[in-house]
């Protein structure tokens, strides 16, 4: 009887050490391996695509500051007087919910996170929605105008996103940009596929402090 007793404590000290000696370090590798894939895999999708223009406030002592240096920023270009149609009411939403997701938030100590939203003028809906969104008084918000320059920058980068990737240009697109203002890859607005890649890439592209 002590024989089994202990020939069942040996097999138990044994299958105890296979699991904390190999299980364990042979899972421990897979899911380093898979994080490790999965962040090589969304780096090698962010090339390179032109540099945004600065989006400078001037204070009341005359100081300047650009709104977008050092920080990632998603942009959208709505152009002149946009109205808030469906597209745009989404649109507004999404940076709001990302806004919310990595914006920043009281008790933070740096901030690396820009809406830039790309406009003249707007409609009296679509600045209603605009200013009365939960964020839009927080500084992750930045509306800026000059369009032609804007345009240009954003237009010659997303054609030569869609050329390089072989894919149709949407009618409404994001742009990536990293704290270098370098802008990254480019995402159909309206596909959440693509905005949640999108999540992913910002995560990515945000300083880890």
């Amino acid at each position: 009887m002590s024989e089994k007793v202990s020939g069942k404590r040996k097999a138990f000290i044994f299958a105890v050490l296979f699991l904390i000696l190999v299980v364990l370090p042979a899972g421990s590798w897979l899911y380093l391996r898979g994080g490790l894939k999965w962040r090589m895999n969304a780096q090698a999708e962010l090339k390179e695509y032109g540099k945004i223009r600065k989006a400078t406030v001037i204070y009341a002592d005359g100081t300047k500051e650009d709104m977008l240096k050092g920080k990632v920023c998603v942009l959208h270009f709505f152009g002149a007087n946009p109205d808030l149609t469906l597209e745009n009411r989404a649109i507004l939403q999404t940076a709001e919910n990302l806004v919310q997701q990595f914006g920043f938030k009281p008790g933070m100590v740096e901030d690396y996170f820009r809406i830039v939203m790309i406009a003249d003028g707007g409609t009296a809906e679509f600045k209603t929605m605009a200013q009365t969104l939960p964020s839009a008084n927080l500084a992750n918000w930045v509306w800026t105008g000059g369009l032609g320059s804007w345009n240009t920058i954003l237009a010659n980068g997303y054609d030569a996103y869609c050329q390089q990737n072989s894919i149709r240009p949407d009618a409404e697109y994001f742009a990536l940009s990293d704290t270098s203002g370098t802008i990254r890859r480019f995402y159909n607005a309206l596909n959440e596929k693509e905005i949640g890649r999108m999540v992913e890439h910002i995560a990515l592209l945000l300083p880890n402090k």
